[in-house]
């Protein structure tokens, strides 16, 4: 490669395609673009990640927390998908990729990276019944972990967008992320 570095974001499916989240769960029309244009100003070649929830359940899915697909069953199906996943993974690192993050939705049963939901007795509209956020990873992203791991595959510098949480402003969140993204800049990769 010529001096240029090779920077990679594996994406959650919903930042680049809101209309795959829950009914009426969508934050912005279309994609979260002002995070797709911070990704572009640095540098990242975005690579959209699938949706689990949505391969798994469908679009009409109902509004869920971690525990209710912290299943056996969506296990297997989020392995699955985590392998393809790798697949590109193992082809950017062969191109040689020299900074590799992946972006989140914290909040989120599947997607969280250092916050999920929780409510082991939770049913409902988000709004009619509130969900608890706890520190944490959700069920898609520890098991993406684990099969990385397994293929012996460097873990990406992660974060979570906190678009499901409440208090977001996504001013403070570019800030965050820009400051996130700049952090790679100097670990020497």
């Amino acid at each position: 490669m010529t001096g240029r570095r090779r920077r990679i974001a594996l994406l959650s499916h919903c930042l680049a395609n809101q209309n795959a989240k829950v009914a009426d769960y969508a934050l912005c029309p279309g994609a979260v673009s002002p995070l797709l244009d911070l990704l572009r100003a640095e540098g990242f070649l975005i690579q959209q990640m699938p949706c689990p929830e949505m391969t798994f359940l469908g679009v009409s899915r109902w509004w869920q927390v971690r525990e209710q697909y912290d299943t056996p069953g969506y296990h297997y199906h989020c392995r699955r998908v985590a392998r393809s996943v790798a697949d590109i993974l193992e082809h950017h690192l062969r191109e040689g990729c020299d900074d590799l993050v992946l972006i989140g939705v914290d909040g989120s049963p599947s997607s969280g990276v250092g916050v999920t939901d929780h409510g082991p007795d939770w049913g409902g509209r988000p709004e009619d019944r509130p969900v608890t956020h706890v520190p944490g990873k959700g069920v898609w992203i520890g098991v993406l972990e684990q099969v990385l791991a397994e293929r012996g595959l460097p873990r990406p510098r992660m974060i979570g967008v906190g678009l499901e949480l409440a208090g977001f402003e996504m001013v403070t969140e570019l800030r965050r992320l820009t400051t996130f993204l700049k952090a790679g800049d100097d670990d020497g990769r």
